[in-house]
């Protein structure tokens, strides 16, 4: 790991041991015109990870570093500690549980973000798995802007095995983004904040959805997740001078709508019945669209 890696790859992995091969081999095949280094957060795992990333360490020295953990850190935690060891332009981001399809992704998002210089954060489309590689689907089925303004990133989400990002804007990140589960969020309109976002229509990597993932999780646990976002939302306004006071405003306002959609369940629709319309037509598009997809 002597020369200067232009992109460094951020793995964070946790209890991946059945995955995790799959996600190094697929970033290993990349071909590009610019050195890259691999930095894997390993966060304690209790199968045999540690052993897995290892051993592929000590097959790429040049390439593969790890980062072991005594203990347990959690997401967000692992997470910083990799940005922290990245020396890249640009970070490329994966979890272990995941993969990449395209030898050249890496190479496409680099190409893209050097031609436009103001591009902070580039995403693509993936496919979404189940844990045994089956029931694959389309993330986006619907058109998504080529650029896309920080409105635009508001009322999307995009997946980390998709992202590349400016390593200075990362770094900017307030130090409040450690407290919330909800990191993904605030790292995108932090990048949308600070320039445009990209967007490549093609289907470059693999993202696994399963009841361990840190997606599943966060959903289990809804009030955690309603008080975080809530709480990021208004950080965030007053970190950007109330520059996307109106789209923040409007993001707090829908979260507080599904949470009382949550709570009150099907008495909600009774007390909204133009709510429940609304609803109906767009469980019918989503169904639409999915049959579309195959």
């Amino acid at each position: 790991m002597n020369t200067p890696p232009f992109v460094s790859v951020r793995l964070v992995t946790y209890n991946h041991e059945k995955w995790i091969a799959q996600c190094l081999e697929s970033i290993l095949m990349q071909r590009t015109d610019f050195p890259f280094e691999v930095i894997v957060g390993e966060d304690c795992s209790t199968d045999g990870t540690l052993d897995i990333v290892l051993a592929y360490a000590e097959r790429h020295p040049d390439k593969i570093h790890v980062l072991p953990a005594e203990a347990n850190l959690g997401a967000m935690t692992n997470s910083y500690r990799v940005q922290q060891a990245c020396r890249g332009k640009y970070h490329a981001m994966i979890e272990g549980d995941d993969y990449w399809i395209d030898p050249l992704k890496l190479q496409k998002q680099v190409d893209l973000m050097e031609a436009n210089p103001d591009m902070t954060l580039c995403f693509h489309n993936v496919f979404v798995m189940n844990a045994d590689n089956l029931n694959a689907s389309l993330y986006y089925t619907d058109a998504v802007p080529d650029t896309l303004t920080f409105a635009d990133t508001s009322r999307i989400r995009t997946p980390v095995v998709s992202h590349m990002a400016r390593s200075d804007v990362l770094a900017s990140q307030p130090a409040w983004r450690l407290k919330i589960w909800c990191g993904d969020v605030l790292f995108r309109l932090w990048c949308a904040h600070h320039g445009t976002v990209g967007y490549l229509n093609e289907v470059m990597a693999v993202y696994r959805w399963h009841a361990n993932g840190v997606t599943a999780r966060t959903i289990a646990q809804p009030e955690k997740r309603f008080s975080d976002i809530i709480y990021l939302y208004q950080q965030l306004d007053r970190d950007t001078g109330y520059s996307h006071s109106d789209v923040l405003q409007e993001q707090i306002k829908k979260e507080q709508e599904a949470w009382r959609r949550q709570q009150l369940g099907w008495r909600y629709y009774l007390l909204r019945p133009g709510a429940f319309v609304a609803r109906l037509k767009q469980y019918i598009q989503a169904v639409a669209r999915y049959k579309n997809s195959y």
